[in-house]
């Protein structure tokens, strides 16, 4: 079976199960600095299989520190934070992150940059290859598998990234902004690329932006979050039907749950 037939099986599962909450956060929290310095407060929010949500917010907010702590890279300080029923306490190989820059190695290509996380834990196969030539195909790299990433655009890179996270098998996707450093046009095109692939692998996501229009387009739902204490203000349900066309963003519903959003923003 390959790359896209997993997929599409990984899909039709999500289908099935899906309701099933995946992510779930009771009245957590973190403070730094021995308790002086409050990065979110009493967030409460459940997070369903296949759902994508988004995490908007102005900067400091705590969106970093919620995506880090669901990543088990840190230790919430309050309150109750589970994945698939298990309390959250470090990494687990289920969960994947990806960051604003790509963080490649410049000294490999594409291809090997997307088999680095396989080629850590364990000896590759032949099998291993060929799938991340497919998850590079999968993200329109097709013919740059032995392109290194000095010789790819900021995009392609981030692409390339996403394909990395992908080979991981993880099945709940975290995103910290990885399109931001982007020009605008490359950013709306891979926003676009990024609803496909999600839908293809039927991974549950959790994407973190500053952009009220991003979050509203991406996702199924927004997690708006207050300035620092950053506290969850609302969730709000995006009822746009997938999938969805940039076109979407030029409607006066979209734009009304834009102003919404930013109103909600606006209030704390």
């Amino acid at each position: 079976m390959n790359a896209m037939s997993n997929a599409n099986a990984r899909s039709g599962a999500h289908t099935q199960q899906q309701g099933d909450i995946v992510i779930k956060g009771e009245g957590v929290g973190k403070t730094f600095g021995n308790g002086s310095v409050v990065a979110l407060e009493g967030a409460d929010f459940e997070i369903k299989r296949g759902e994508f949500v988004s995490l908007v917010g102005p900067s400091g907010c705590g969106k970093s520190t919620l995506l880090r702590m669901v990543a088990g890279l840190i230790e919430r300080s309050s309150g109750k934070l589970a994945v698939h029923g298990d309390t959250v306490k470090g990494p687990r190989s289920d969960v994947g992150l990806m960051f604003q820059r790509a963080t490649l190695l410049e000294w490999r290509t594409a291809l090997d940059n997307v088999l680095l996380p396989t080629e850590l834990s364990r000896k590759l196969t032949s099998a291993d290859y060929d799938h991340a030539e497919e998850l590079l195909a999968m993200v329109g790299l097709q013919d740059f598998t032995f392109t290194f990433p000095s010789q790819l655009s900021g995009g392609m890179q981030q692409r390339v990234a996403l394909a990395r996270l992908l080979k991981t098998g993880a099945d709940i996707l975290l995103l910290d902004e990885p399109f931001g450093a982007l020009d605008e046009f490359t950013r709306e095109h891979l926003n676009l690329e990024l609803m496909r692939i999600v839908a293809d692998v039927g991974a549950t996501t959790l994407f973190v932006t500053h952009n009220i229009g991003e979050a509203i387009f991406l996702a199924d739902k927004v997690m708006v979050m207050t300035p620092r204490p950053g506290r969850l203000a609302r969730i709000v349900d995006v009822p746009f039907e997938r999938p969805r066309t940039a076109e979407l963003q030029l409607t006066p519903e979209f734009n009304a749950l834009v102003a919404e959003v930013r109103a909600v923003l606006g209030d704390h």
